[in-house]
């Protein structure tokens, strides 16, 4: 086992309490339309961080690779395991990538239906507080606390159907493409964009990609991990632990993130940035 000492640095601690309050406030119609096109992936609210078990991870990380070098195999989270746990896997093979494109603030503020009378200092290096999305369609009374601010062809109606876009926009800023500011990145509305009008796209590589960015950047000494370090987290608990039989990721309806804990039930780790590594339990060895 490596006794490389990595520099501490955080991670994502928990779902803030305002971006759960919104997901209840969504009710089961817009809970329903955020899982049509975000999968399981809003389960990870459920899930409580390790930040010591990811802080230990990175120190046996190799980013020339890519890849866990433990004693004598190597591990990886792979494309398939991701898409799996988020509820991406079916047919993973045909479907497209999305790529994260800049776009302006004004452009920003049309696909959240927000006037263009808004100041642009709302929007800071491309990107938005988590306040400034929440006091607009978060709150249950966002629609009457700020319609001046709205397009003007705006009505509850349609502000329902916003509300749920920028849900998964700031849900998707915060869990799963978080930065050290704790800020949203307006490009992830464009991503958004595609995933609730373009058929046979996948989210899934570009969160394993930002994990891969994440672990590399903190073997380097970032203060922040930016991935999504509870699908991390769970794919590493689930791969130290004895199966006693292995997860399908396959095409099927099973809720890989919701039936987590069952699975895991059985494991305990130490706490305090040491892995109990099995010795031998992975096929995979390193050359």
């Amino acid at each position: 086992m490596s006794t490389i000492q990595n520099t501490p640095f955080t991670v994502v601690d928990k779902a803030p309490l305002q971006l759960q309050m919104w997901w209840y406030d969504l009710g089961e119609d817009g809970q329903k339309w955020v899982t049509k096109h975000l999968g399981a992936l809003t389960d990870i609210m459920k899930i409580k961080p390790r930040d010591d078990l990811i802080e230990a991870l990175v120190t046996f990380w190799d980013p020339v690779h890519n890849v866990f070098r433990f004693s004598d195999f190597e591990l990886t989270p792979t494309l398939e395991e991701i898409a799996g746990y988020s509820g991406f896997g079916r047919d993973l093979r045909n479907q497209e990538l999305i790529f994260p494109r800049a776009l302006s603030v004004h452009r920003f503020f049309d696909l959240l239906n927000i006037s263009k009378q808004i100041r642009k200092t709302n929007v800071v290096e491309g990107c938005c507080s988590f306040y400034f999305l929440y006091s607009r369609f978060g709150q249950p009374n966002g629609f009457e606390m700020h319609e001046k601010g709205l397009n003007n062809k705006q009505n509850k109606d349609t502000w329902q159907i916003h509300r749920r876009f920028a849900f998964i926009m700031a849900f998707l800023g915060i869990m799963v493409f978080p930065n050290e500011k704790r800020t949203i990145d307006t490009r992830i509305a464009r991503v958004v964009q595609v995933l609730t009008t373009k058929e046979h796209h996948t989210l899934a590589p570009v969160i394993l990609s930002d994990i891969y960015r994440a672990l590399t950047l903190c073997k380097s000494g970032a203060k922040f991990f930016e991935g999504c370090n509870i699908l991390l987290q769970m794919w590493l608990i689930e791969h130290l632990r004895h199966h006693p039989k292995f997860m399908s990721y396959g095409p099927n309806k099973d809720n890989f993130i919701e039936s987590y804990e069952e699975r895991v039930k059985d494991y305990n780790s130490r706490r305090g940035g040491s892995l109990d590594i099995p010795p031998k339990i992975f096929k995979c060895k390193s050359n």
